[in-house]
């Protein structure tokens, strides 16, 4: 994706991310939690595709996925296609309905049931909160208006039972809001008028934990507000990417005190003690931010445009990029994402030489009865006007064409014939073309492709490979492979 459009998306994430909340050594302190063994990871993850050219913000147990994404249109390089708002549910891509009145939306949230929480307009103007509903096929969309007296309010999330916490404010100064929660049952109500305090919600868990800057507190118990103890000296406490999990642990970048006032991720224990999990400094223009942190105390993130992990409850951050299967080929894991209960990571992967919005699962690896791909070639190369035989422009006759050649095996290495193979063609824009086939008797199958020429390097990812009750293992072989055509 050109780097001016891949840099909106990137906007558009962080400030949704931000809204959610969401190199150098830092300070060190005694009041440090003690960090203990790690928990032992997965064997390593694999990767599901979840869509080319898009950003990804949330996602919830069954999987679904809500962010942004630029819809094939066919138009390669010769366009812009239109950004949208959409829901990945298994097959379907849902775009979500705008909000009369206003320019765009953002999400910040999906919860088991597929409800997604956001706002309408532009951040740092005038927003309303709003919540997407599913229905049938397609969402329907609720504007939640704001507090009275006020002027704007954005949701932050929503929980399992479909509660939704955010902030209504005035929009000019001197400014003058409050903290609010939303439910069907109860429209939206001043949760500072409960007696909750009156400070701006960072993050809520699945359960109705709710994170602030200063304390956290379950929903519907205004007797549960928790002061947050003072943190590791070197540091301060400030509106940055935070999760939380229904217990009260959290994950959260606290700043540094120092000069450079870096971002450094942090483990919160809810019995009262920070850990510093990583040691890894963020500026202000460093992609970061927290994905969540799971019962387990696992917490998912992206420090300095690496995705990472650590394993609860004591674990510290190590990158994502050498737990993904080696069959992906030296593909680097860019951003860290919501982790699930079953330890599924949000995450963006570079397939190719751009990065893909995809899912990691923990991965199992196969011993008996397994297919793999143990090979993988593609080429691909420039059919160039013979008139004009330098040049690519929209409407000329020029294209690009490529080949992939596969083999598929057994675990023992003989060929397995009739298994069916499916994948996609990707480039550096906008092109998602599916195909699939079934192998020959030498286990060999070939997928030819033409397209636009000026795409930039055109990749090739093999989904799923299936025949009976044979098992595919994605943890070895080769997946994936790209080229620039010539």
């Amino acid at each position: 994706m050109p780097a001016n459009i891949a840099s909106r998306t990137f906007l558009r994430a962080i400030l949704a991310l931000a809204l959610l909340s969401l190199v150098g050594v830092g300070p060190s302190s005694s009041a440090f939690r003690p960090t203990n063994a790690e928990a032992v990871p997965p064997d390593g993850y694999v990767a599901d595709f979840v869509s080319t050219a898009a950003t990804g913000v949330a996602m919830n147990e069954a999987g679904d996925v809500t962010g942004t994404s630029y819809l094939d249109v066919g138009c390669g390089p010769f366009c812009l296609p239109p950004l949208e708002t959409v829901v990945w549910r298994g097959a379907d891509r849902i775009v979500l309905p705008d909000i009369p009145g206003f320019s765009d939306i953002y999400v910040s949230s999906i919860n088991a049931q597929g409800w997604v929480a956001g706002f309408a307009g532009f951040p740092y103007t005038t927003t309303h909160a709003v919540v997407w509903i599913p229905n049938g096929n397609t969402y329907q969309a609720i504007d939640l208006g704001t507090l009275p007296g006020h002027t704007t309010s954005y949701a932050v999330g929503i929980d399992d039972l479909g509660r939704v916490v955010g902030w209504s404010t005035t929009s000019n100064f001197p400014y003058n809001g409050s903290p609010f929660m939303w439910s069907e049952s109860t429209g939206m109500i001043d949760l500072s008028a409960q007696g909750y305090p009156d400070d701006t919600p960072l993050a809520i868990s699945p359960g109705g934990a709710v994170a602030t800057q200063f304390t956290w507190y379950l929903l519907e118990d205004p007797n549960s507000v928790v002061t947050m103890p003072s943190p590791p000296q070197g540091f301060g406490v400030g509106t940055y990417p935070t999760a939380i999990n229904d217990t009260g642990d959290q994950a959260r970048f606290l700043w540094s005190t120092g000069p450079q006032n870096l971002r450094y991720l942090f483990r919160f224990h809810h019995e009262g003690t920070w850990q510093q999990i990583s040691f890894t400094g963020n500026g202000n223009l460093a992609p970061y931010g927290v994905g969540s942190i799971n019962a387990a105390g696992d917490v998912s993130a992206t420090v300095l445009g690496t995705g990472m992990i650590a394993y609860g409850p004591d674990g510290l951050t190590q990158s994502l990029t050498p737990l993904l299967s080696p069959a992906y080929q030296g593909s680097d894991v860019t951003f860290g994402g919501p982790i699930t209960e079953s330890g599924e990571i949000l995450a963006m992967v570079m397939i190719g030489r751009s990065q893909r919005l995809m899912r990691l699962t923990p991965a199992q690896s196969c011993t008996n009865g397994c297919i793999q791909v143990s090979n993988l070639v593609l080429r691909a190369r420039f059919i160039p006007d013979p008139n004009d035989p330098d040049h690519c422009y929209e409407n000329g006759i020029m294209f690009n064409v490529a080949k992939v050649r596969l083999t598929v095996t057994s675990e023992t290495g003989a060929p397995v014939r009739r298994a069916l193979v499916t994948g996609r063609f990707l480039d550096d824009y906008w092109t998602n073309e599916p195909v699939s086939g079934m192998t020959n008797s030498s286990g060999v199958v070939s997928f030819p492709y033409t397209g636009l020429c000026g795409v930039g390097a055109i990749a090739f990812l093999v989904d799923s490979v299936t025949k009976g009750d044979l098992v595919f293992d994605r943890t070895v072989g080769i997946l994936t492979d790209w080229a620039i055509p010539q």
